[in-house]
């Protein structure tokens, strides 16, 4: 077993880069790369991830936890599709109450606390991997669908880049006494939903070059 675990949120994301590696057997036990790292597959979304990535982790002793995935650039953010962000600190997005009217007040807002999770120095990495834009993330359990709603999430929250993972990997590994790393490739830009735009096995390829090919 390696130091490092590497945890991929879906078997599609998984079976781009290491298409030699069998996802199924990834999502049951971590899997050794080389000397390096391990990798697992943990699930999509805050839930199914929290619950199999504190699972491995009680199971076996690892020093750090990189995540990596595709993402949502909100438009605002100077990003594009393709680029690769370390995802430094990030939040849940539709936690929060409704009032009557209809306006939504997250729970950093009710309760007056800072509800931000956040990743390890970026000090401890490579060169290269440290090097890479940092960014803020938001995770959320429904997936932007609306220009409007990109905007209003983007500025509530001064965020670059919309997850559905992030904020559990940070909380979860936290708990655990484990530094946590969240690197993200932009896949396609939250705003009114178009998949035909979507560029995921692009994203991954350039997630592959730009950290784990630096690992």
């Amino acid at each position: 077993m390696n130091k490092t675990l590497v945890a991929f949120a879906s078997r599609q994301e998984f079976n781009l880069v290491y298409p030699q590696i069998s996802a199924v057997v990834a999502a049951s036990t971590p899997v050794a790369v080389g000397i390096k790292f391990d990798v697992a597959v943990c699930g999509v979304g805050a839930l199914d991830f929290s619950t199999n990535l504190a699972y491995v982790l009680s199971c076996c002793k690892y020093e750090r936890v990189i995540q990596v995935g595709i993402c949502g650039a909100y438009p605002n953010a100077n990003l594009e599709i393709g680029d690769v962000v370390r995802v430094d600190s990030d939040v849940i997005g539709d936690m929060g109450v409704q009032t009557s009217d209809g306006h939504f007040s997250s729970w950093g807002e009710v309760t007056g606390e800072d509800c931000f999770y956040k990743g390890e120095s970026p000090r401890f990495l490579t060169l290269p991997m440290a090097s890479i834009r940092s960014a803020v993330g938001v995770t959320v359990n429904c997936c932007t669908g609306t220009k409007y709603l990109a905007l209003r999430r983007s500025a509530l929250f001064h965020a670059d880049v919309e997850t559905m993972e992030g904020a559990a990997c940070f909380a979860v590994c936290k708990r655990f006494g484990v530094s946590a790393y969240q690197f993200r490739a932009v896949s396609n830009i939250a705003t009114d939903r178009d998949t035909s735009t979507w560029r995921i096995p692009e994203a991954m390829a350039a997630l592959k070059e730009r950290v784990l090919d630096n690992l």
